[in-house]
């Protein structure tokens, strides 16, 4: 609901699978930035974002594609 703070953020990734199904990465994030490892050079990733507050989750954010260097 509008005016609510927001209390985290969560982001969620296809696994550099090509696909729409998208599983959590990581949750409860505190700030607005966040670094990725473990991922593998040269493929392509798609996360998209959501914020929380005391009524739940957003709608997800506009995907974002990464090419892993």
């Amino acid at each position: 609901e509008g005016g609510s703070p927001l209390i985290d953020y969560r982001i969620s990734y296809d696994q550099g699978l090509g696909t729409n199904v998208y599983v959590e990465l990581v949750s409860g994030l505190q700030t607005t930035t966040h670094t990725v490892t473990g991922l593998t050079r040269g493929t392509t990733y798609k996360f998209k974002l959501q914020g929380r507050n005391i009524y739940g989750y957003s709608a997800y954010s506009q995907i974002a594609t990464i090419l892993a260097a």
